[in-house]
């Protein structure tokens, strides 16, 4: 699996699940890999399909999650855990104001797999295709390492990265979504029709679908000026750009429920990456197709040095990255 891809898992094993590195955990993505490829696929419901397949991962990775539900149930009753350790125990940790439970357990399986897939390809996209920015545009890269480098020296030595740390990265975070803007990992969207409108001179009946391009929104000149050029600036505070014309997340009740865990978690590896590594590609002039999601066509192959060999085994590593 892609390098970007695996960081991500691994983040989520620990932080859904409370999950390290494990033979649960390597099932656990295998079966991941094969629910998302149905996602997309003709659901046709045959043995051997991979719409099948797909239906079959869901069903064992809902079996994984039941058994760490009644197992982490048992911890929190015998006061083995605390209640924030991690997504599943958090979520059963959730009250009416009855002190019955919030959610069933196949609620929470349910938000659990949603947040799998939610924040699982838009983090790992986002995080290539920035690598890959920052490699080639010395600039933007030199702002983004001196805001973090500020960031680092107002820390103790081995100190975490702490929420007030996350929110002074405004200009990465700037960074990150002019990416997402040209080159939002989702193409589109599909909403439905509440009541009739009209449109151009076309009538859209209620109930209808109806699709939402999101490159063709983030490409209009009306919206941000020069589309086709990289500029962080479009996401300036002080020119707010008008509400829905930002939609990598989509939008609305509706928007992602990933978007903060893709925003923290490319915060704060990108934060680690430039403090500590430098990187160049391998290859130049990389180009990247859909399928439906971006990916590079031939991977996104790395040079990475860090910046204090001593610390590490080795001064130079070459990473295969197919984002």
């Amino acid at each position: 699996m892609p390098l970007m891809k695996t960081l991500t898992f691994n983040v989520m094993s620990s932080l859904i699940f409370g999950i390290e590195q494990s033979a649960k955990r390597e099932i656990l993505v295998e079966l991941f890999q094969q629910l998302l490829k149905g996602i997309l696929c003709v659901p046709i419901n045959f043995p051997f399909t991979c719409f099948n397949r797909s239906l079959q991962a869901r069903e064992k990775i809902r079996t994984i999650v039941m058994d760490l539900i009644h197992e982490k149930r048992a911890a929190m009753e015998d006061q083995i855990t605390s209640p924030q350790q991690d997504l599943i125990t958090t979520l059963l940790s959730l009250r009416n104001a009855d002190f019955s439970a919030a959610l069933s357990d196949e609620e929470i399986v349910d938000n659990v797999i949603l947040i799998m897939i939610a924040g699982y390809d838009t983090t790992s996209i986002l995080l290539s295709f920035l690598i890959n920015l920052l490699a080639n545009n010395p600039s933007v890269y030199a702002s983004v390492l001196q805001e973090q480098e500020e960031i680092a020296r107002s820390k103790v030595s081995e100190d975490l990265l702490t929420w007030d740390d996350l929110q002074r990265m405004r200009y990465t975070w700037r960074v990150a979504t002019e990416t997402l803007r040209m080159t939002p990992p989702v193409f589109s969207f599909f909403r439905k029709v509440l009541k009739d409108f009209e449109y151009e001179g076309y009538l859209i009946p209620k109930g209808w679908q109806v699709i939402w391009a999101a490159c063709m929104t983030h490409m209009d000149e009306c919206l941000f000026p020069n589309p086709s050029g990289f500029d962080p600036g479009h996401f300036d505070k002080q020119a707010p750009v008008p509400p829905y014309s930002f939609v990598a997340f989509g939008g609305g009740a509706r928007i992602c429920p990933g978007y903060e865990f893709a925003r923290l978690e490319t915060l704060i590896t990108i934060h680690y990456l430039v403090n500590r590594f430098t990187w160049k590609l391998c290859h130049p002039n990389i180009s990247f197709s859909r399928d439906p999601l971006p990916i590079f066509k031939d991977g996104l192959e790395i040079e990475i040095e860090p910046k204090i060999p001593s610390q590490l085994n080795a001064n130079s590593y070459i990473y295969s990255n197919g984002s």
